[in-house]
């Protein structure tokens, strides 16, 4: 298991200087996907749920009065194995396009934080831990083969005691399998609906 200081060394040393924010959403990132792709965490830190999104404290108590962060000298990325320093740049790669706020946004919006905020407003402080497994079981979710997908979602209705019609599977199965986008399903199903 990696260091948290040497995941916020790679990271750095991936991106450039950054802000601490989206320093610390990269590093949420980093074990989210790192717990989906071989259920295990990357570092043993704790993640909170605090009002921004998810922090990790043990990182935050160390650049609180730093608007920009260049470089962490608590760690180093040469600490990662391949497997873990594949993971940050794949983090990397996917979400260091997006600005601090967006993905204070994106995480939000994510069951992870969600779940560890239970009913507490958005502009109430908590130091609440993200659950390792509701990482797992979010992102795992992200990069299932559409077939099981498909299985998952109409499982997940059936529970609820409804049925799927025929035409609404077929066009479920179009997207899953990418021959559909979701928009082009949206509109087929209002279209379905209007002629009912």
């Amino acid at each position: 298991m990696a260091d948290v200081h040497d995941v916020a060394a790679a990271v750095l040393h991936a991106t450039g200087p950054e802000s601490p924010m989206k320093l610390q959403k990269l590093l949420y990132y980093a074990q989210a996907w790192h717990l989906a792709k071989y259920d295990e965490p990357m570092f043993d830190a704790r993640i909170e749920a605090w009002r921004r999104g998810p922090v990790v404290p043990e990182v935050y108590h160390r650049h609180r009065f730093q608007t920009r962060v260049g470089e962490w000298d608590e760690g180093d990325p040469r600490g990662l194995s391949d497997r873990e320093r594949a993971v940050v740049d794949d983090v990397v790669d996917r979400y260091g396009k997006f600005s601090r706020h967006e993905l204070s946004d994106m995480a939000h919006a994510e069951g992870p934080w969600r779940e560890a905020r239970g009913d507490l407003p958005e502009s109430e402080p908590s130091s609440a831990p993200l659950s390792n497994e509701a990482m797992a079981r979010y992102f795992r979710r992200l990069f299932r083969d559409p077939e099981q997908a498909f299985a998952d979602a109409v499982a997940s209705v059936r529970l609820e005691g409804l049925d799927v019609p025929a035409e609404t599977e077929r066009t479920m199965r179009a997207v899953a399998a990418g021959e559909l986008t979701v928009e082009d399903a949206i509109a087929r199903e209002i279209e379905a609906i209007r002629n009912r």
